[in-house]
């Protein structure tokens, strides 16, 4: 059963990406996760973080958490913390407590058929990260959820993984965490892409398919894109949808505009010819929030290869991941 990757949830990251601090790190992580409440359940649990050092001892963050599989819940979502820092040995040690809101999704059965539980929690963090080797370091970190709503699993995770340092120096030191770039101002030039992957339902069966979509991007102003785009999800049996989205992005970039990262949120308009709720109907028509992480690459002054992961956040237990890559023209005017 393939893996569920579920990038969502990614509104405070815009406000992160647009900070003008330059303290960026990115961290995969993987573990353990156990259950409390006397169910004496465990299972693995593996991480993305994206943190932003805002001042030498504040931190924010947003991160991807996938809780594993015990029974009767395959949970995970996307936690957004408040850190505080104490920096140690020269700053190459750094303590952290963390604490914020966890949106998750649940798929628990439902008789013959499954449910997409969306719900919250507050999750609570500590970690330890040792900076090693440049922009490498290595981190270590526990949390604890603790759902809102009755009836959910609380869960304890402890996880250890590997991370790269995105800002201005080599890596953090003393009265560099919150240096600014000084990088000339980015605006993206017109870009359109080609992109083909796969996409995920999020069931117990995690049925998928191959995917696809066309995007047309352009810069309105320094750090923010719009896009216009085409997508179509497959045939992964239980949906089929296809249809249009619009997106505004919050775009930055490293190593001298040729790395970008950014986020996106809008609407997506779709037609979804396997709706459970409308079997009546042949291609009923609906909308749904689209929340996308892009990483891209300039290949040269024309060419680009771009990596989106999306999120279909649906009202009726069909939420769907696309995993997408992509080769892109940009000119400019």
């Amino acid at each position: 059963m393939p893996l569920k990757i579920r990038l969502v949830r990614f509104l405070p990251f815009l406000a992160l990406l647009l900070s003008s601090a330059a303290g960026q790190e990115l961290t995969l992580l993987g573990g353990g996760m156990s259950t409390r409440d006397g169910l004496e359940l465990s299972s693995y649990n593996y991480q993305f973080d994206y943190r932003q050092n805002l001042t030498r001892y504040l931190a924010g963050s947003v991160a991807y958490l996938n809780e594993g599989h015990v029974v009767g819940h395959h949970r995970d979502g996307t936690a957004f913390e408040g850190w505080l820092r104490l920096p140690l040995l020269h700053d190459h040690l750094a303590l952290a407590a963390g604490v914020g809101p966890y949106y998750f999704y649940d798929t628990q059965p439902r008789g013959a058929d499954t449910a997409d539980v969306h719900g919250t929690a507050t999750i609570s963090s500590l970690s330890a990260t040792a900076y090693l080797w440049r922009r490498w370091y290595l981190m270590a970190l526990f949390n604890r959820i603790d759902p809102h709503r009755d009836g959910e699993v609380k869960t304890n995770t402890t996880a250890v993984g590997v991370g790269f340092w995105f800002g201005q120096e080599r890596r953090p030191t003393k009265g560099k965490l919150g240096d600014a770039s000084d990088e000339k101002v980015f605006v993206t030039e017109n870009e359109l892409t080609l992109f083909g992957g796969q996409s995920i339902v999020n069931t117990l069966f995690s049925e998928h398919a191959l995917a696809g979509a066309v995007e047309y991007r352009r810069g309105l102003i320094p750090h923010v894109d719009w896009t216009a785009s085409a997508i179509y999800e497959g045939d992964p049996k239980i949906i089929r949808r296809n249809g249009v989205a619009t997106q505004l992005w919050a775009v930055n970039t490293f190593f001298g505009e040729k790395v970008i990262v950014g986020a996106g949120l809008g609407p997506y308009f779709y037609i979804d010819h396997k709706h459970p709720e409308h079997r009546t109907l042949r291609s009923p028509a609906a909308a749904a929030p689209l929340v996308t992480f892009t990483l891209a690459t300039k290949l040269n002054e024309q060419w680009i290869a771009r990596l989106i992961f999306e999120r279909v956040t649906s009202n009726y237990t069909r939420d769907s991941d696309l995993i997408l890559v992509g080769f892109g023209y940009h000119w400019g005017g």
